[in-house]
């Protein structure tokens, strides 16, 4: 009985450098996805087989990062579609800015989003795929259901109920972990899966426009340490800042500095007439900041609340009123505090955030930045 035999042929190809260059960034994205070395051969045999156009426009687009976000955070706020390798870039960066800065980890309600998301472009694949494994395996384990056997394949089904139970524990603030992981299936879908065309993904993708791109902010601020705004070439000052007005309580002032665009420092002035000030800003020390004065008051000796800017702790007093201190990581100046006193800057807070003004600038600092 005759076999065919099916032969693989070696092509050889003159390519240009900047086909070169294309072909290398995508090796370094596909190496960092599976977390294994690939060569730039096997990529290329990728490419030609699968003809993906948008694979190249991917690696375009995050070639000039900054200036590619800005792009789509214009058609996203105008409602308009995004392609399908503009999401791809999005969900590049929500995969980065979910796994960012661990010590200030992203809100329950972020993760929830990002999940809703996957699960709703999930359903846009043309037929299941040996990725439903991998999928699952970025799902924490004790939200999966229970299979006859473990040697099962993994079905598109199996992941969907696992992401619905996942957001569902999310819900319960009883919940401690958080789905760190999660973020990674959005990005490998969109870039490996055969999906339906733009329209259907722009669909399923735009509810949820708002978290991604939060979080996507976050991952370029962490990779580029810049928040994704108009250069200073093209930005252009606004007409009209009104004065942010300081905020007292007869003890502590916090009071306001402009600087360009919406930014602004802060200056948080002890009592007495002497007493230190001690400067915050920008938008990213501020924010943290923020969290720790919710956050801190919660903290039980001897555990510690610790983020990328501060570092605060509790110490006990006899009589039961403790102390409240915070650290600054970069300069190492150390406050401590009253719970009396603790709580009055807290209260500052609230009604400094209060005034429209601050308000509008923190809303555009925030989609500057993303959730930090």
């Amino acid at each position: 009985m005759a076999e065919t035999l099916q032969q693989t042929q070696t092509l050889s190809l003159r390519i240009s450098e900047v086909l070169r260059k294309r072909l290398e960034d995508i090796r370094k994205l596909t190496a960092l996805r599976k977390g294994e070395s690939v060569s730039t051969s096997e990529i290329a045999k990728q490419l030609l087989e699968s003809a993906r156009e948008d694979r190249f426009e991917v690696v375009e687009l995050l070639n000039r990062p900054s200036e590619a976000l800005l792009e789509i955070r214009r058609k996203g706020e105008a409602g308009q579609m995004l392609t399908r390798a503009q999401w791809t870039v999005v969900s590049y960066f929500v995969q980065q800015g979910a796994e960012a800065f661990s010590k200030n980890p992203l809100s329950r309600e972020s993760y929830i989003g990002i999940l809703k998301a996957f699960d709703a472009a999930h359903q846009l694949r043309a037929k299941p795929s040996a990725q439903d494994e991998y999928y699952l395996g970025n799902l924490p384990s004790d939200c999966r259901p229970e299979r006859s056997k473990p040697s099962d394949p993994v079905t598109p089904e199996l992941v969907r109920k696992t992401v619905a139970e996942t957001v569902r524990r999310l819900g319960n603030p009883a919940t401690r972990w958080t789905p760190t992981l999660a973020a990674r299936n959005l990005y490998v879908l969109l870039d490996d899966e055969k999906l339906a065309g733009a329209a259907a993904l722009n669909e399923s993708l735009s509810p949820y426009w708002p978290v991604l791109w939060r979080v996507g902010a976050r991952g370029h601020y962490f990779e580029r340490r810049e928040p994704v705004r108009e250069s200073e070439r093209d930005r252009r000052e606004l007409v009209h800042r009104a004065v942010i007005p300081s905020v007292d309580d007869g003890k502590f002032t916090l009071s306001f500095a402009r600087g360009s665009g919406h930014d602004f420092d802060m200056l948080l002035s002890f009592p007495g007439p002497r007493g230190p000030m001690y400067p915050l800003g920008p938008y990213p020390t501020i924010a943290e900041f923020r969290a720790m004065l919710a956050g801190l008051p919660k903290v039980q000796p001897p555990e510690a609340w610790s983020g990328e800017h501060f570092f605060g702790y509790v110490v006990e007093r006899r009589g039961g009123q403790n102390e409240l201190w915070f650290r600054a990581h970069r300069n190492g100046i150390t406050f401590g505090f009253s719970q009396p006193e603790w709580a009055a800057v807290q209260e500052l807070f609230r009604r400094a955030w209060e005034n429209p003004e601050l308000r509008l600038s923190w809303d555009a600092l925030t989609l500057e930045y993303g959730e930090l």
